[in-house]
């Protein structure tokens, strides 16, 4: 997915964001934003099954320059 200048602004300027908005500004999947929460690597709060993000949050784990470990491509894993 391609993130074009105008959506990328339109995220900057939320002060919370969506598991899927997160990973469009990390340029990854909502999958991993959700690897990242349950691995206490990155803060979130819940409601109900939705996660939301600080864009702080967002910005800390970035500054601080956290590794995403990220998993080879597999057959199964390819799609």
């Amino acid at each position: 997915m391609s993130l074009d200048l105008e959506r990328a602004q339109y995220l900057a300027s939320l002060p919370f964001l969506t598991a899927q908005e997160a990973g469009e500004l990390l340029r990854t999947g909502r999958h991993e934003i959700y690897r990242l929460v349950n691995a206490n690597q990155l803060a979130c709060t819940r409601f109900g099954k939705k996660v939301v993000i600080s864009r702080e949050e967002l910005d800390r784990f970035v500054r601080e320059g956290h590794v995403v470990n990220t998993r080879p491509m597999t057959k199964q894993v390819r799609r």
